[in-house]
């Protein structure tokens, strides 16, 4: 799969952020949450919070040509850069752009609702749930993947402390710069979920080692990729560079101790949350 970039100079941030996070990060923690969640032939799903959709492309031929697969998120460049991606086997996606608390999807419409490291940007993160919960067919289940607490990832906690000193100028706050990793407490997440009205709530805990390349552009790539997220990272670039010239420097030698070769290899700690299947009494 290849992203078109005619008449561009650059990818955008959104395309970056599938081309450089997609196969170090989500790709790899799809898989695990697919083995979790277990799609089957014929089934509807639906990935919540899709970003560029590593989720959806990945289950789309697991429930095949009788399934169905929706991938919904907030942000229209995600959406565009996985729609301009060639499509998998399988089952169609429809990529629609919506808010996870309200969007305008018919209760009852999946048998399997997804979100992989989605739940902690929600501004309310009780109401997604208890949407999420509703948009369930009766026997219908939940899936959804989090990362561990800062705490548990040095070289991103040192590079967000780094990020804050030269952020903080355009507003920016440390929770808004490490909510990638605010929702790492297992029993915050199994309260949300029971919150909710999930039960049979089961959550473990899985670890990858990210892989991605080129440790010299490693930070740029960080960060411009970021920017998909919170676009002030990126809009003036001759301050972007300058930004990413200062973190770089600071977190230098930490990069270098997670370099093996032209990979720079971080361990990424992850909370896989799963509920029970849905009856009708429920």
């Amino acid at each position: 799969m290849s992203i078109s970039t005619t008449q561009q100079t650059e990818p955008t941030p959104a395309e970056m952020y599938e081309t450089f996070y997609g196969p170090a990060i989500f790709s790899p923690c799809a898989q695990v949450v697919l083995e979790r969640a277990a799609p089957q032939l014929g089934e509807s799903v639906l990935d919540l919070a899709c970003g560029t959709g590593q989720v959806a492309r990945r289950v789309a031929p697991m429930v095949g040509v009788d399934g169905s697969v929706t991938a919904l998120d907030l942000n229209p460049d995600m959406l565009a850069a996985g729609r301009s991606l060639t499509p998998p086997e399988g089952a169609s996606i429809d990529w629609v752009q919506g808010d996870a608390v309200a969007p305008e999807l018919p209760d009852g419409s999946f048998d399997l609702v997804i979100c992989q490291h989605g739940l902690q940007f929600f501004p309310d993160r009780a109401a997604a749930l208890n949407h999420a919960r509703n948009l369930l067919k009766p026997g219908g289940r939940m899936v959804v993947a989090v990362w561990k607490g800062i705490g548990r990832h040095p070289l991103f906690s040192a590079m967000a402390e780094a990020e804050l000193r030269y952020l903080e100028s355009l507003g920016l706050t440390r929770g808004e710069l490490t909510i990638p990793f605010s929702l790492g407490d297992e029993e915050e997440l199994a309260s949300l979920l029971a919150g909710a009205g999930f039960s049979g709530v089961g959550i473990e805990e899985c670890s990858i080692d990210a892989r991605f390349p080129g440790p010299a552009s490693w930070v740029r790539n960080m960060q411009y990729a970021y920017a998909a997220v919170i676009p002030e990272f990126a809009e003036d670039r001759p301050a972007f560079d300058r930004f990413v010239a200062a973190v770089e420097a600071e977190i230098e030698e930490l990069v270098r101790e997670h370099t093996r070769g032209d990979q720079v290899v971080v361990p990424m700690h992850a909370l896989i949350a799963w509920s029970a299947t849905m009856e009708e009494s429920s």
